[in-house]
């Protein structure tokens, strides 16, 4: 199988789920989280961490076309790994627990809920099921906070209450913000008043919502790129100026992305080899969970195969576990894995009716493609510390 070895080599090195450990413990490295591993980024010691995830960024896409961006000049330049299925909720579960996507549950851009029978999509959850009830993980923000960290969230005023940030990203005060030029000015305050230790978490998810319309690299996507990278030297800048400041700016994101023409779409739902004894269709059209009728995993998951050929492979629950795309994966989440997973080998996808806008997008990711997984480490540091 063309993945054995990124699968072997998925879980090497900093992971996006180390981010947040790593940031307090350069803090205080006097803090033990009970969930740290042994890898942590190098974030240098600071009385106060920014973080901002830049959603849809990934590291080759930095490397093709951010040669001449301010980004390129920072202090610490490294790549990692984000969480597989490479794709939002699965990623901030990881970056708001430090835990894995088998540790955490959220196991894919949507996935069957056995207690609720019926499909969660966390990037459109509210209230309901509870969201403290999705998972046994506890909230590094929430955590951190009460160990005496001063933390704070910066993102758009609507997820404030949304389903994600509540289960994975509570903790510590929010603040909405409308545009970078409003979020811009909330971080420069906390940069002015936050309380040593302090912890500012900050999204930006517009890359990522152009890169899925018009495809990474596009003029649009490098537009919004720009904006971007000049936030962050403006952020970089104050750090620079400020000779009393200690203070880490790390930027990151959840994945990469890829195109997928539209040649390279399969629709799942109209072709019957693929259709037939299919129950629910979840996830990324780079990464399917399909769940089919009792007793029917099998057959149905080798004529996938024999359809789908050399551009996708077709992976047993079973061997998602044993295999190391789920690692450390807690049994209680079994059901919500698909009777198998489909990933993507090439720049082909699988289109479905149950997100048809989704499945219209030029821009892809969910697989485990270096493109998807490799997401960028970048930090910025005033470099006045004892």
């Amino acid at each position: 199988m063309k993945q054995d070895q990124q699968q072997a080599d998925l879980y090497s090195g900093s992971e996006l789920k180390d981010v947040i450990p790593s940031a307090i413990h350069a803090l205080n490295p006097g803090l033990t989280w009970a969930g740290s591993a042994n890898s942590f980024v190098p974030i240098p010691p600071s009385s106060h961490v920014v973080v901002l995830l830049v959603d849809g960024l990934g590291e080759t896409q930095l490397q093709d076309f951010g040669a001449d961006l301010f980004l390129s000049r920072s202090t610490i330049a490294h790549s990692m790994r984000t969480q597989f299925p490479s794709t939002t909720p699965v990623a901030l579960g990881s970056l708001g627990t430090g835990e894995t996507p088998g540790q955490h549950g959220f196991v894919g851009a949507s996935f069957f809920l056995p207690e609720e029978g019926s499909l969660l999509a966390p990037l459109r959850w509210g209230s309901t099921p509870h969201p403290m009830s999705m998972t046994p993980s506890a909230p590094l923000f929430e955590w951190a906070a009460a160990q005496g960290i001063d933390v704070a969230s910066i993102a758009r005023e609507k997820y404030r209450n949304s389903g994600l940030t509540q289960s994975v990203l509570r903790g510590g005060v929010y603040f909405g913000a409308a545009d970078l030029v409003e979020m811009e000015r909330i971080v420069l305050d906390r940069m002015n008043v936050a309380t040593a230790p302090a912890l500012t978490y900050v999204y930006w998810p517009d890359l990522d919502r152009v890169g899925h319309v018009y495809g990474p690299g596009s003029s649009q996507w490098l537009a919004e790129l720009d904006l971007i990278d000049s936030f962050i030297s403006r952020l970089a800048d104050a750090i620079s100026e400020n000779s009393k400041s200690d203070i880490s700016l790390v930027i990151t994101s959840d994945h990469g992305m890829v195109s997928c023409p539209v040649d390279r779409r399969v629709h799942i739902e109209s072709n019957s080899d693929l259709a037939t004894d299919v129950r629910l269709v979840a996830g990324d059209p780079r990464a399917r969970h399909i769940y089919t009728r009792a007793g029917a995993a099998g057959e149905t998951a080798i004529r996938w195969q024999e359809v789908l050929g050399e551009d996708f492979s077709v992976i047993r629950r079973d061997e998602l576990v044993q295999g190391g795309l789920f690692p450390l994966f807690d049994p209680d989440f079994i059901e919500r894995l698909g009777d198998f997973m489909v990933i993507s080998e090439s720049d082909a996808m699988l289109s479905s009716n149950c997100d048809t806008r989704t499945s219209s997008l030029l821009g892809q990711h969910g697989s485990v493609s270096e493109a998807e997984m490799v997401i960028p480490l970048r930090i910025f540091h005033s470099g006045l510390h004892n």
